[in-house]
């Protein structure tokens, strides 16, 4: 724990010297969202709100170095589900996602709410299983970035689980966990991505209050060019189980985008390999329209057998409203979730949102198309400041 310290006060110490000699900011911004939803199961069935304040502080130092400190102080109605209850059920007042950073113009060192190396680097080819790199959401890491050229690199390793355990009070042992290494970059005519994260010393998975935290080694490359105008990429990935396990899952996948006009086509197939057990391959397509006021997009995949889609479409009537539809399935059951509805304008950064949504079957919970609308009947206002 003493070499984490160290490095906060390091970064502390270099905003501290800025200040004192460079040019210094401060900035806030903002935004604030008042709701009522009708559905009492997996709606808010009720008001509802949340206010966000974003305050970040910069500082530049004569060398070339920045200094910044970027957190955010939230305000909302989630009661004992919330990050820090203060006195009832009626609200919460948490500071989170605060990031302390020291860059420059070709590197960046990152301390706090930040996303891991792997899932910063890595790219691949449609839905594939064995890329399941540690996606981050509330832990506490420290990373570092550095471009050469059309190349960036970065490295990163977990100091805190998502529900703020300190590495070596949760787990004993070392301050930090699972180291993660990634690059991406351009090369001549060719675009390409590799990653990998080490297997955890620690089990993490759903116990560190993070369930996309992956405790498992694993590795992935994937390169791609243009064909003919279509994008191509071909993409490989290597997940291994947990020790003492000897469980290996490999992915290969190529995905192809083909603009054509006012639609980009992408279709994507994975071989799946499991050595442990039978695996399906993956597939899928997506079809994206967008042309005047009218954008519409539908997805298909077929994900380990199950067949999943959606169908996502909005029209700009002009003078600030935009009309709102579209229906799901990704369950493989019988009813299809939909939802229809509208946006307005208010202007000043101002929105009026009032949408129907329905879901027979529940599946799909407060997340009903790619806006993840809540249930029944709902109208929001929202604010950016």
């Amino acid at each position: 724990m003493k070499s984490i310290l160290l490095t906060t006060t390091a970064i502390v110490a270099f905003a501290g010297a800025a200040a004192a000699d460079g040019h210094t900011g401060v900035s806030f911004g903002g935004n604030a969202m008042l709701g009522f939803n009708d559905n009492d199961a997996f709606g808010e069935d009720g008001f509802y709100y949340d206010l966000n304040m974003n305050v970040a502080l910069t500082a530049a130092l004569d060398n070339g170095v920045t200094a910044a400190a970027n957190f955010n102080i939230e305000i909302d109605d989630e009661g004992a589900q919330g990050d820090q209850l203060t006195g009832n059920n009626d609200y919460v007042l948490a500071s989170s996602s605060y990031v302390l950073s020291l860059t420059t113009d070709t590197a960046g060192l990152y301390f706090g709410d930040v996303a891991f190396a792997a899932e910063t680097q890595w790219s691949g080819a449609g839905d594939m299983e064995a890329d399941a790199f540690s996606e981050a959401d509330g832990e506490v890491a420290i990373r570092g970035d550095v471009m050469l050229g059309g190349v960036s690199a970065s490295v990163s390793y977990a100091l805190s689980t998502a529900n703020g355990q300190v590495v070596n009070d949760a787990f004993g042992g070392n301050a930090y966990d699972q180291l993660s290494i990634g690059a991406s970059g351009d090369l001549g005519m060719f675009n390409f991505a590799v990653a990998y994260q080490a297997e955890a010393d620690n089990s993490w998975f759903g116990a560190g209050g993070n369930s996309d935290f992956i405790d498992n080694e694993v590795f992935g490359v994937s390169a791609g060019t243009t064909v003919g105008g279509a994008d191509v990429t071909v993409a490989y990935a290597q997940w291994k189980g947990v020790a003492p396990s000897t469980q290996e899952l490999t992915s290969l996948g190529v995905q192809v985008a083909l603009p054509v006009g006012p639609v980009t086509a992408t279709v994507y197939y994975v071989s799946e390999d499991n050595v442990a057990s039978d695996a399906d391959d993956n597939y899928g397509v997506t079809v994206a329209y967008a042309e005047g006021p009218l954008a519409a997009t539908f997805d298909y995949d077929n994900d380990q057998g199950t067949d999943k889609w959606n169908l996502d479409g909005s029209f700009d009537a002009g003078n600030g409203l935009t009309v709102l539809a579209g229906m799901q399935n990704e369950h493989e059951s019988d009813n299809a979730a939909y939802y229809v509805g509208g946006t307005y304008d208010l202007g000043g950064g101002a929105e009026l949102l009032a949408v129907y949504a329905n879901d027979e079957d529940g599946n799909q919970a407060d997340e009903i198309g790619a806006g993840e609308y809540l249930p029944g009947t709902t109208v929001e206002v929202s604010f950016a400041f």
